[in-house]
């Protein structure tokens, strides 16, 4: 597994007021296609927010009921790909945060149900859609996404991680 370490202020892990935990998930389909997540201008991958003592998969079942309106239970085991931020001040200040996400991949011709979505308020509100892109276009896709995005970091780790996974 290969993990990237994001850490400007040079934090240690006595620093840490809390930990922020995240699962996405590369889904790759049986055209070679790639799943990405667009909202608000921004693109990322299916998955999200561990809550309370979930275990990465368990998040990862969740979060595609929620985002793709299907069951479907990716049984993962390790992740390909980890991005750790060490983040002072954050979400407040005076509040020193550690972010891991973990980066899990699965070939498996997910078809979403729009119909069946969970989705946030702020997902509902920002044009929240699932498109698959083919393996060969999908980083140009990204790279012009992240000329007008809003979220600089998230679209920016999204394409590190395909751009690893693309080398598997």
């Amino acid at each position: 597994m290969k993990e990237i370490i994001i850490n400007e202020h040079n934090l240690e892990d006595k620093d840490i007021d809390s930990v922020v935990r995240r699962a996405k998930m590369v889904v790759e389909n049986s055209k070679g296609e790639l799943l990405l997540v667009k909202c608000h201008d921004n693109c990322y991958l299916i998955g999200g927010h561990v809550d309370g003592d979930e275990i990465d998969n368990d998040t990862l079942i969740r979060e595609i009921r929620e985002e793709a309106g299907v069951d479907f239970d990716p049984a993962v085991s390790e992740p390909f790909y980890r991005i750790v931020y060490y983040t002072k001040d954050y979400p407040q200040e005076g509040i020193n945060t550690k972010y891991i996400a973990n980066y899990y991949d699965v070939i498996y011709d997910l078809e979403p149900d729009e119909g069946n979505l969970d989705l946030t308020g702020d997902e509902a509100e920002g044009d929240f859609h699932l498109v698959y892109i083919p393996k060969d276009k999908i980083l140009d896709e990204i790279n012009e996404i992240y000329k007008t995005c809003t979220r600089k970091n998230v679209v920016k780790d999204t394409l590190d991680v395909i751009e690893e996974y693309l080398k598997k």
